[in-house]
Parts: C-alpha cells; sequence; structure tokens
C-alpha cells in the first residue's frame, strides 16, 4: 500500500507542477517508475503465493486422478522454481553493475531498482514452495490456496461451466 501511495503521490505531484506551476519535477517520473517496479516485484509474489501465477482451467474438466493431479502441480512447481531460481541467480549478478550507476532525476543508484527484481524473486520462490506443499498434500475438492474476496455481489458469481 506505501508503494503505491508513493506512485500515486508522485504522479500526482507532477501533474500539479506542471500545470499549476508551470515547472514539471523530473525526480517524480523516476520515484513513480522504480516504486512501481517494487510493486509489481512484491505482487507477483502474492500471486504466486496464492497459487494464481499461472492457472489451467482445462485441468478441471478432466475426471480427478490423485496421481494425475499431482504430476501436474509438480512440473508446474518445477517449472516456476526454475524461472525463479535464474531470476534470482541474474538479478543478484547484475546488481554491481546497477550499483555504479545513478538515476539522473534522484541521484540514487540504479541497483536499487534493480534489487527488485532478486527479492521478488526470492519471496515468490519460497511462496512457490509453500503453494506446491499445500497443493500437494490437499484432500480432493479442496483449494487450499483460495484468497478472502473482500466484496463480491450474489449477481456477479459466476459458477464454472456456466455460459
Amino acid at each position: 500500500m506505501a508503494l503505491l501511495g508513493v506512485v500515486v503521490l508522485s504522479v500526482s505531484w507532477q501533474v500539479f507542477s506542471r500545470y499549476i506551476t508551470a515547472s514539471s519535477a523530473s525526480w517524480t517520473v523516476e520515484l513513480a517508475s522504480y516504486s512501481f517496479v517494487w510493486l509489481s516485484m512484491i505482487a507477483i509474489a502474492l500471486g504466486v503465493r496464492r497459487g494464481r501465477h499461472m492457472v489451467l482451467d482445462i485441468w478441471e474438466y478432466v475426471p480427478y486422478k490423485r496421481w494425475l493431479m499431482r504430476t501436474l502441480e509438480t512440473v508446474t512447481a518445477l517449472i516456476v522454481v526454475a524461472v525463479l531460481a535464474a531470476l534470482i541467480w541474474y538479478g543478484f549478478e547484475a546488481l554491481p553493475a546497477s550499483f555504479r550507476r545513478n538515476s539522473p532525476g534522484l541521484g540514487v543508484p540504479f541497483g536499487w531498482v534493480a534489487l527488485a527484481v532478486p527479492v521478488g524473486a526470492v519471496f515468490s520462490l519460497v511462496f512457490a514452495i509453500e503453494a506446491w506443499w499445500k497443493l500437494f498434500h490437499a484432500p480432493q475438492g479442496v483449494d487450499p490456496l483460495t484468497a478472502p474476496v473482500l466484496y463480491q455481489p450474489d449477481d456477479v458469481i459466476i459458477i464454472k461451466g456456466e455460459v
């Protein structure tokens, strides 16, 4: 929420300074962009935790076979873990070069922005393993990764398979 607030406030200040004072601030665009990068990487980690990073509805219509579901969940988890491991490895590998360059508007090293990728990937990796564990040990017909819905009116609830 804080990062989203930073994005909104910096963009609002940019609009205010451009149209009210007739001089735009160069740092606001960078601050909004850098905050959005961190916000995105954290949001990706939360999506992985809830198992919503990759969903294929086609498997829900296949007759339930426990061994098939566990195999599919394990294969997808391995693919996700491999991609996240690559992001962590190459993300940390790129950090030294990133910290040697400064952004023109804020004057901070680009490394602080680049750090969002490996940090977000580490959180995603932990959450991917947690999600796989919960799915692997879940009883039939139970989704252990459901997220609470804050508000959903009864007239917009759609049941799968309903047209």
